[in-house]
């Protein structure tokens, strides 16, 4: 039986992640988490080559969407300082707004990959749509104490898949 908490690829960061091989098995947007996926929780704005790396994505034609549990000021920041559309207090793992990303970008959740850190919210809740789901290791370990509650359980999931 395949794990709903495990993705289907493991990256570093995001810059590590194959586009053309996503390209290839028919990925065509991405939606990502923000905090600690793209930035730390304390970076307002996500830095240069992150920004960078959107703007490519976008100019590949790739449909890029911001889904966050974070709250609205944080969110529309961010995502405005890189004109990517969002959805704050997303409500992942629930689908419903991960649905509506996809039907904003004019695609299925099938052609869309989720790339997230946590595997209770982003996994999960790309898992539960059918999309790829990616999981990035966190960049900051300054997180909150529900998120670090929830590492723990994280770990052990991971560890006994590897």
């Amino acid at each position: 039986m395949k794990n709903i908490f495990l993705p289907e690829i493991f990256v570093d960061t995001v810059f590590d992640i194959d586009l053309e091989k996503l390209s290839q098995n028919g990925v065509k947007a991405f939606i990502f988490d923000i905090d600690n996926t793209l930035a730390t929780y304390a970076m307002p704005l996500p830095d240069e080559k992150t920004a960078q790396w959107i703007k490519m994505l976008r100019d590949k034609d790739f449909g890029v969407f911001f889904a966050s549990n974070n709250d609205e000021e944080r969110v529309k920041t961010f995502a405005d300082s890189v004109g990517v559309p969002y959805k704050a207090k997303a409500l992942k793992p629930l689908g419903k707004y991960l649905r509506r990303a996809c039907k904003l970008m004019g695609v299925t959740p099938h052609e869309t990959a989720l790339v997230g850190d946590q595997l209770f919210t982003d996994i999960w809740g790309g898992k539960w749509l059918g999309m790829c789901t990616i999981l990035v290791n966190p960049i900051s370990e300054v997180e909150d104490s529900f998120v670090k509650f929830k590492r723990r359980f994280e770990k052990m999931i991971l560890k006994n898949s590897r």
